[in-house]
């Protein structure tokens, strides 16, 4: 009878490594963390050109020490009526000397990123904005864009008729080019004012 009580002790101490190892493994391996961290981005610049022009207009987000701290300054796009414009986007992390461009890292980890750019309050039946760029599966990644400002009224950019502009970081969720990841690097409202 000892001999038993032993030899299950002895069994049960073998197996408690293996089950202690099984109990830690990786919840999905079929979509594991491919290593590309979030990035810190205190410079957002949407630079957009009206087609046909060369008139270039720019909003810039600053928020030199990240969130929290001192509050973030956001610049104003002011669009005409019934114009189309050629966009893009310039991401900075200027926490460091030198800035460091955040633009080419989500280019190289395209796959891993897509902007999200919707219009909120009085501009959302007023700006259509169409991402042109793709990563290596055909997915939007928003880099660069269009944006049509249809006809209308006079709209006055504010924290409610502002662009918003996402940056969804796509680690643990697969990027699909239409939905949002739960992790995002940048969600910001940009003030947009329409002009007759």
């Amino acid at each position: 009878m000892n001999y038993k009580r032993n030899h299950r002790r002895g069994m049960l101490l073998l197996l408690l490594p293996v089950l202690l190892l099984w109990s830690c493994k990786e919840d999905n391996p079929t979509n594991p963390d491919n290593g590309n961290e979030q990035e810190l981005i205190t410079t957002v610049t949407l630079s957009l050109t009206e087609n046909g022009t060369s008139n270039v207009v720019t909003a810039t987000f600053k928020d030199p020490d990240g969130d929290g701290g001192a509050a973030p300054t956001f610049g104003t796009l002011t669009l005409k009526a019934g114009s189309t414009y050629t966009g893009k986007v310039e991401l900075l992390d200027e926490s460091k000397n030198p800035a460091e461009d955040i633009t080419e890292e989500v280019k190289e980890e395209a796959e891993a990123h897509q902007f999200f750019y919707t219009p909120q309050g009085a501009l959302a039946g007023r700006l259509t904005v169409t991402i042109t760029d793709k990563d290596s599966n055909n997915l939007p990644v928003g880099l660069e864009f269009t944006v049509a400002v249809l006809a209308g009224g006079a709209v006055t950019g504010s924290a409610t008729n502002s662009l918003n502009v996402v940056l969804s970081h796509f680690d643990n969720t697969p990027k699909n080019g239409a939905d949002r990841s739960d992790e995002s690097d940048i969600d910001i409202n940009i003030p947009v004012t329409i002009t007759d």
